[in-house]
């Protein structure tokens, strides 16, 4: 499958993006925290009854950006400036991990483009321990100053596992996706640059109860989203979960075959 590399340039907002296929179905994809748009080149090969779009965050990738907190105002000025320039009047949408947050802004703010929101073990539906003592003031200067100091920080973290604060599946995220001084950076940015685009509270609870065009999927098996704190937010059925880790779903054959039966049986908007 060929594919396409486009940008939309807003003030000082590059977002860059593949595009692939030639469908009237769209289906737009964002990745999760230290990943690019090519986690889903699986997609681009397999679901080819869509025209595909799989975006670079913001800091990933070849997407760029200030070094200030993603306003959602600036957030929407880049998604409407990319449906005008896609002509796209209606899209899928799904959203793994960190991504899922971008994807939900686009269901909440685009309701009337929106034909079906996928989301893949989605982050920012909760704040997690880590997540508060990262963004909350006066530890979140602690976190900052960690984060440009990589040897400082992974002494830390050895005491900390140590001591039993941290278990193995958080140590293996901190090993794998912290392991150099860019990725720490990039958390700080995804932490803290990112945090208006989300919602809680009784927003968030209407919306996911009532909307007709939701569906997840979790992992029972995932050390990162916690599967009892989420479902009670959907619709009953609006779920599906995988005996599978974190970032196994994504490619997971169930999810893959959910998406693909979109194509012969699209959900339509009422």
């Amino acid at each position: 499958m060929s594919t396409e590399t486009k940008k939309i340039i807003f003030e000082k907002y590059s977002l860059a993006y593949t595009v692939s296929g030639n469908s009237e179905l769209k289906l737009l994809l964002f990745h999760g925290f230290g990943q690019d748009r090519t986690a889903f080149d699986l997609y681009h090969e397999k679901l080819l009854g869509f025209e595909i779009y799989s975006f670079d965050l913001i800091f990933h990738g070849e997407s760029t950006g200030p070094e200030k907190k993603l306003s959602p105002n600036d957030w929407f000025t880049l998604m409407s400036m990319f449906i005008e320039k896609e002509q796209i009047k209606n899209f899928y949408v799904a959203g793994f991990s960190l991504g899922g947050k971008f994807a939900l802004f686009l269901a909440i703010y685009f309701p009337t483009h929106i034909s079906q929101l996928i989301l893949i073990a989605p982050d920012g539906f909760y704040k997690s321990p880590w997540y508060l003592i990262s963004t909350t003031w006066p530890t979140r200067l602690l976190f900052h100053y960690l984060t440009q100091n990589f040897k400082q920080f992974h002494f830390l973290m050895g005491i900390l596992k140590y001591v039993g604060l941290i278990d193995a599946s958080m140590n293996r995220f901190i090993q794998k996706e912290l392991s150099t001084q860019a990725a720490l950076e990039r958390v700080y940015r995804s932490w803290t640059y990112f945090r208006d685009i989300s919602f809680s509270g009784n927003l968030l609870k209407l919306f996911l109860r009532k909307s007709s065009h939701v569906h997840a999927f979790l992992g029972a098996e995932d050390p990162l989203i916690d599967v009892n704190k989420i479902t009670p937010l959907l619709a009953l059925g609006a779920y599906t979960v995988l005996k599978e880790k974190h970032h196994k779903i994504p490619v997971h054959p169930t999810v893959l075959a959910y998406i693909q039966s979109l194509e012969t049986k699209p959900h339509k908007k009422e």
